[in-house]
């Protein structure tokens, strides 16, 4: 998931033990997205009159796909995957492709990438259009932002194995792909990295629907997964998205705001297609919260909100972050807590990550001690906290996970949420027959009479 994490990426772990597998297992199962940025460039490469191919290198794939014989690579950086990026770089050095490394962690560390690939992006490749391609331009090239979004062509995921993507919830048969509507972020939380690798700037509401519409129609897309970071960035902007999406007949996953969210506002989301709602808690201390530039609704303004969401058939991904600078032991274990008092249908508890370019990175420099790879996943303590033991935050965040998902009243909502199709056919179907019997039983007395 590259496209995460402001684009720094992520790879989801929970631990060592076999519960803890089971759940990493479970997870590369539900969802599984190309990022958005991959398919814009390669509808600026198939304009320019391009031949392209695609192809996921993936650590702990038993086989890989041979190279294709291409004379240009774009490569797409991560902070999770950075040191297996490096080595995909040396092979195409070795083989003589012309490489191109694009992406937030490249725009952020250029240098880590620079000895090794033929050029490095800082910024935005959409940027740069068709020049993007251009093997005469080398070194890191300072590639800027795209200042109108509507004037980006729509991604083009002809040459992607679609068939593969995947976002369980949204269609149980049929591809599912991302749309993004927006880049960076209003808000400024000082441990967010969507605020810092994008300014924020929003595309017209009817843009993305006619993208949503788009892929319906060439490419019989069943679900969308949208990737912005503050799908309800205003009532207003939202109120347009209910109405648009409303007649389309398609469902879709979203990441929102609690606070700008009400009862009225999720009946309405759920007729025009919403079915997966991530929302950020982030803490269950709300002063803790505030001091991190957040505001956060009342935690009974959020059980209300969450438990009629799934109760109208939305499933909600509460987010949790553990180990920020001024967190305790006392107060994860008080998210915690209330993360199973709520019981969402899905949870994630993040640990704090200095980002590039965050405040957080800015305030922990000098105690980060972990470097780019597999650490920096979002699962990992990265600096050395100032009250909290590694290994106990570490292991709390683990138990966190297993003790979450392996309790009996999870378990219990967790089977009712996904039978609920199945009971409604049944509630129907008794309705009907009760329907039927009292029906017969009046035409029997009316003889009778």
């Amino acid at each position: 998931m590259k496209d995460v994490a402001g684009g720094y990426g992520t790879v989801f772990r929970v631990g060592h033990s076999w519960r803890a597998k089971l759940l990493e297992r479970a997870k590369t199962r539900l969802i599984h997205l190309p990022p958005p940025s991959l398919g814009y460039l390669a509808a600026f490469a198939t304009q320019g009159g391009h031949q392209v191919v695609v192809r996921e290198r993936r650590p702990s794939a038993k086989s890989r796909d041979p190279m294709p014989d291409v004379d240009l690579a774009i490569v797409l950086s991560s902070i999770t995957d950075a040191p297996e990026e490096r080595k995909l770089l040396a092979e195409l050095k070795d083989k003589g492709i012309h490489s191109i490394v694009v992406g937030a962690f490249a725009s952020a560390k250029p240098e880590y990438y620079s000895d090794i690939a033929d050029a490095v992006i800082c910024g935005e490749a959409e940027a740069l259009g068709h020049q993007l391609f251009d093997k005469n331009r080398t070194g890191v090239i300072e590639a800027g932002e795209v200042k109108e979004l509507s004037k980006l062509p729509l991604p083009d995921w002809s040459m992607f194995p679609r068939k593969h993507y995947r976002y369980a919830g949204l269609a149980a048969k049929g591809q599912v792909l991302p749309v993004l509507g927006m880049r960076g972020c209003a808000f400024r939380c000082n441990y967010c990295p969507y605020p810092v690798t994008a300014s924020y700037r929003l595309r017209p509401v009817s843009d993305v629907v006619d993208e949503v519409r788009f892929l319906k129609k060439h490419y019989g897309v069943r679900g969308i997964a949208f990737r912005d970071p503050l799908f309800n960035a205003s009532r207003q902007r939202l109120a347009a998205f209910i109405e648009q999406l409303k007649g389309l007949q398609i469902h879709y996953s979203a990441e929102m705001r609690a606070d700008r969210l009400d009862i009225e506002t999720l009946d309405k989301l759920y007729d025009s297609g919403l079915r997966s709602l991530q929302i950020g808690i982030e803490s269950a201390d709300a002063s803790f919260a505030t001091s991190l530039n957040r505001d956060v609704p009342d935690l009974t303004q959020i059980k209300k909100l969450v438990h009629h969401a799934e109760k109208i058939g939305i499933r909600v991904i509460a987010n949790y972050i553990l180990g920020l600078p001024n967190d305790t032991e006392a107060r994860m274990k008080q998210s915690i807590d209330f993360a199973k008092k709520l019981n969402s249908f899905a949870v994630q508890f993040t640990v704090a990550t200095p980002y590039p370019k965050t405040q957080l990175a800015a305030a922990v420099k000098d105690k980060v001690h972990a470097k780019p790879g597999p650490a920096f996943s979002g699962w990992e303590p990265t600096f050395v906290h100032p009250q909290i033991e590694t290994h106990t935050l570490k292991t709390m965040r683990e138990k966190a996970y297993i003790s979450y998902h392996f309790r009996v009243a999870y378990l219990l909502h967790f089977v009712s949420f996904l039978t609920r199709p199945f009971q409604k056919k049944l509630r129907a179907l008794f309705s009907i027959k009760a329907l039927n019997s009292k029906t017969q039983c009046k035409l029997t007395l009316s003889k009778s009479e």
